[in-house]
C-alpha cells in the first residue's frame, strides 16, 4: 500500500492528503454541532443557530478573499516574483486588521440591537459574535496565502486541530456554565487558533519589507466580483430548490426532500478537496503560459471517480445509507436520493470547471452559470408536480451546465 501511494504524482499526493484533513476536520464539525445540539436547550440552541446564521451571512461573502488571494499567490509564486508576493500578503493583511478593528467597533455598538431583535437573554454573545466577524476579515487572507503558495500541510493542519480546538472549548464552556455564550466562544477560539496558525508559515511575508513595487489592488479587488457572482450563482442552484420545494409541497413532503438533499450534499462535498490542490497549480501553470487543462482532467477523472463511487454504494445500498446519513429512510426519500446522486455528480463536476475557469481568468463562463440558474428556476415553477419532477429538472439542468461549461474549455482568458 505504502508503496503505491510513494509512486503517485505530488498533485496525486496532495489531494488525497487535502481530502483525507478536510474530511476529517468536517467529522470534528459535525461532533461540535451534536453537542450544542444536546447540550443546549432547545430555546438556547435556537438562539445559538440564530446568531451562527447572522455570522454566516456576513462572512462567508469575505471568503472570496481567499480564492482572491491564492489567485494571485500562486501566480507570483510561478513567476518567481517573490517581492510581489509579500507585497500581497502583508497589504491586504494590514488593510484586513484595520477593517476587522472597525467591523469590531461597529458590531460593539449594534450587538446589543441584535441581541433584542433575535430575543436573546445573552449580551456577551453579541460581544462574541462581534469579534467573530472582526477576525473572519483576517482567516480568509492567510488561507487564501497557504492555498496559492501550496502550503497544504499547514492549510489542513489549521482546519483540522481548529475542528478538535473547537470540540474541547465547547465541551469545557457549556460545562463550566456558558451555554450560548461558549458555544460561541468557543468558535471564536477556534478561529483565533486558525489565524495564529496561518500566520507562522507566512510570517516572513508579513514581517519583511517590501520593495516599492506592489500588487496591482485595483485588478485583485475587481477578481472580486467574478468570484462572488460564480458562488452566488452556484449557491442558487445547489440550494433553492428546496425553497421552491417548502412553497410548493406540504411539509411532509418537503421533509422528505430534506433527508434526499442531505445525500445530495455528501457528493458536493467529495470534490472540494480536488478544487482546493488544483486551483493554485492551474493558476500558477498559466501565469507562465503552460498548459494547464491536463491538470484539469485529472482533476475531473478524480472527481468524478469520487461521484461515481459514492453513487453506486447508495443505489446499492440506499435505504442503509439514508438512514446513516439522516436516521431516516422513506421510500419516496430513497427514489429522490437517486435522482440526487445524478444531479449533484454534474453538479460537483461543474464545481471543478469553474474553480478551473477562476483559475486562468476565463470569465466567459459566468453566462453560462447565470442562464443555468434562470433555466432551474423557470423550470422548477413550470414543473412541480411532484418531487420527482423537480428532481428531474435539476437532473437535466445539472447535465446541460456540465456540458456548456465543457464546450468552453477552448476559448482563452478574458481578463
Amino acid at each position: 500500500m505504502l508503496s503505491k501511494i510513494k509512486r503517485l504524482d505530488h498533485f496525486t499526493k496532495n489531494i488525497i492528503f487535502v481530502f483525507l484533513g478536510t474530511s476529517l476536520a468536517n467529522f470534528f464539525n459535525l461532533i461540535y454541532q451534536l453537542v450544542i445540539a444536546h447540550k443546549l436547550s432547545p430555546q438556547d440552541f435556537a438562539a445559538f443557530n440564530a446568531l451562527l446564521a447572522v455570522f454566516m451571512l456576513i462572512s462567508n461573502p469575505l471568503g472570496i478573499l481567499q480564492v482572491a488571494v491564492a489567485k494571485y499567490a500562486s501566480e507570483y509564486s510561478a513567476r518567481r516574483e517573490a517581492h510581489k508576493i509579500n507585497a500581497l500578503i502583508q497589504g491586504l493583511f494590514s488593510k484586513g486588521i484595520i477593517t476587522a478593528f472597525f467591523i469590531f467597533i461597529v458590531f460593539i455598538f449594534i450587538s446589543p440591537f441584535i441581541i433584542k431583535g433575535l430575543k436573546i437573554d445573552s449580551l456577551a454573545s453579541g460581544y462574541i459574535l462581534a469579534m467573530l466577524i472582526a477576525f473572519s476579515v483576517l482567516a480568509p487572507i492567510l488561507a487564501g496565502g497557504l492555498q496559492g503558495l501550496e502550503f497544504f500541510g499547514w492549510l489542513v493542519a489549521s482546519s483540522l486541530l481548529g475542528g478538535i480546538i473547537k470540540l474541547i472549548f465547547t465541551v469545557l464552556f457549556i460545562f463550566l456554565g456558558f451555554q450560548i455564550a461558549g458555544a460561541l466562544g468557543a468558535l471564536l477560539v477556534s478561529i483565533i487558533f486558525q489565524v495564529v496558525i496561518g500566520i507562522i508559515p507566512l510570517r516572513k511575508l508579513l514581517t519583511v519589507r517590501v520593495r516599492e513595487e506592489k500588487p496591482d489592488y485595483k485588478e485583485i479587488f475587481l477578481y472580486l466580483f467574478p468570484i462572488a457572482i460564480s458562488n452566488m450563482c452556484f449557491i442558487w442552484l445547489i440550494c433553492f430548490d428546496m425553497v421552491l420545494v417548502k412553497y410548493f409541497f406540504s411539509p411532509e413532503a418537503s421533509g422528505a426532500y430534506s433527508l434526499a438533499q442531505m445525500l445530495g450534499k455528501v457528493f458536493l462535498f467529495l470534490p472540494a478537496a480536488i478544487s482546493i490542490v488544483m486551483f493554485p497549480r492551474t493558476s500558477g501553470l498559466n501565469a507562465v503560459n503552460s498548459e494547464t487543462t491536463s491538470v484539469l482532467k485529472k482533476s475531473l477523472l478524480y472527481a468524478l471517480y469520487l461521484c461515481l463511487s459514492a453513487a453506486l454504494s447508495y443505489n446499492i445500498f440506499p435505504g442503509f445509507t439514508l438512514k446513516l446519513l439522516t436516521g431516516k429512510a422513506l421510500p419516496e426519500s430513497i427514489l429522490l436520493g437517486r435522482l440526487f446522486s445524478i444531479s449533484m455528480t454534474f453538479f460537483a463536476l461543474s464545481f471543478v470547471l469553474i474553480n478551473y475557469f477562476l483559475s486562468i481568468k476565463n470569465l466567459s463562463f459566468i453566462k453560462y452559470l447565470v442562464i443555468s440558474v434562470v433555466l432551474q428556476f423557470a423550470g422548477i415553477l413550470i414543473f412541480h408536480r411532484s418531487l420527482i419532477e423537480v428532481q428531474s429538472v435539476l437532473c437535466v439542468n445539472s447535465c446541460l451546465l456540465f456540458a456548456f461549461l465543457y464546450s468552453r474549455l477552448k476559448a482563452k482568458p478574458n481578463l
